[in-house]
């Protein structure tokens, strides 16, 4: 029976000691989990490297009818709102490089493209689908995520949150 307790013992230790990290809660009002991805130009970019500005961090994929839809919105604001300081950054969730290189060219896409090929990043923010947008203020802070395609009003209205008028 000792021996029976023991084993059960260690088999606890053992699941407690490989859960995976659990993550803070990513929600409106907190701090935006760091990163440091790669992008289609060959250069990683942190989210803390953009420290001081508003940015739209959009998570989508090529197989994503949606987020390929919500693409052209999302470069024509960031080209209205770039002299604003805004920063739009795409982040591909573990497409191959060919069709990202492909799907951006074709789209004339000309904010930063980050590769999280492991989705390691958008388990890190807790994604529930895609495509989700996440708006983050000058100080780090996110003001709202939205699940989905978003409409154009939708956007202007969770610009205005992280200081874009």
């Amino acid at each position: 029976m000792l021996c029976i307790l023991a084993i059960a013992a260690l088999g606890l230790v053992y699941f407690a000691l490989n859960l995976p990290a659990s993550s803070p809660s990513v929600r409106n009002g907190g701090f935006a989990p760091d990163f440091n991805l790669p992008s289609l130009s060959g250069q990683n970019l942190s989210l803390s490297d953009l420290r001081g500005k508003p940015v739209l961090i959009n998570f989508w994929a090529t197989w994503c009818y949606p987020c390929l839809a919500e693409m052209p919105l999302l470069e024509e604001s960031y080209q209205k709102h770039s002299a604003d300081n805004l920063v739009v950054i795409g982040i591909n969730e573990g497409d191959r490089l060919a069709d990202v290189e492909t799907f951006v060219q074709k789209e004339n896409l000309s904010f930063p493209i980050l590769l999280d090929y492991d989705f390691e990043i958008g388990d890190h923010y807790q994604l529930s689908g895609y495509p989700t947008s996440i708006f983050v203020d000058k100080d780090g802070i996110i003001r709202a995520i939205y699940l989905g395609e978003i409409p154009p009003s939708q956007l202007e209205k969770n610009l205005r949150l992280i200081g874009i008028e």
